[in-house]
């Protein structure tokens, strides 16, 4: 695809989701995704690795996001493939290095469906705790799960010392921040027609 046009397309699509501001009446929150280079799975295969080169991360499949920050997306969803031989979900320099200090994010980071008890799969962590901590380190904030949430042992990584409460503190001061602005302390309850039309445009 071209990085250019996609750009436009991410950029106009968080507008189209959020309006000008976070929390604008009628709209909702803007997800990138899957951060990042997850088009590129080996043989086009769903789950599949990717691995790119300096140059097309950066110049191909990098551009498109950053437009979505810039545009001010909210959050944005991690991956669930290997990037470079490093799960996505767990990937400290992708969701740290790159998403939070090269493009400026400042939203939150939710993974994929089961993207952080599968560091297990991936044979990147040693079992839900240790998932839950690695991705949590990595930069993700919320996991998005199917059952047996690896983030339900985010306590025990806590209290072994996998995990510093400073760490946990964060995570969870950017997803209130975002909700407060979104009012859902004060609206906690989504008005299901509109959304439907918002999703519709």
């Amino acid at each position: 695809e071209d990085p250019l046009l996609g750009s436009v397309v991410a950029a106009a699509q968080v507008r189209g989701f959020q309006g000008d501001i976070l929390g604008a009446a009628g709209r909702v929150i803007a997800g990138p995704k899957h951060f990042a280079g997850y088009g590129a799975a080996l043989g086009g295969r769903d789950y599949d690795e990717v691995d790119l080169s300096d140059q097309e991360f950066w110049n191909t499949y990098l551009p498109p996001f950053r437009a979505a920050v810039e545009a001010g997306a909210g959050n944005v969803m991690s991956a669930y493939m290997d990037l470079n031989g490093v799960p996505a979900s767990g990937n400290r320099w992708l969701l740290s290095d790159v998403l939070r200090g090269a493009l400026g994010f400042d939203g939150f980071v939710v993974t994929d469906a089961n993207a952080a008890r599968d560091l297990v799969t991936h044979h990147f962590a040693a079992d839900p705790a240790d998932a839950a901590a690695r991705a949590l380190t990595a930069g993700v904030d919320m996991e998005m799960a199917i059952g047996d949430p690896a983030f339900s042992h985010l306590g025990a990584a806590l209290a072994d010392g996998r995990i510093s409460l400073e760490q946990l503190d964060a995570s969870v001061r950017r997803i209130l921040v975002l909700k407060e602005k979104l009012g859902l302390f004060d609206q906690p309850f989504v008005d299901e027609e509109a959304a439907r039309e918002v999703l519709a445009r």
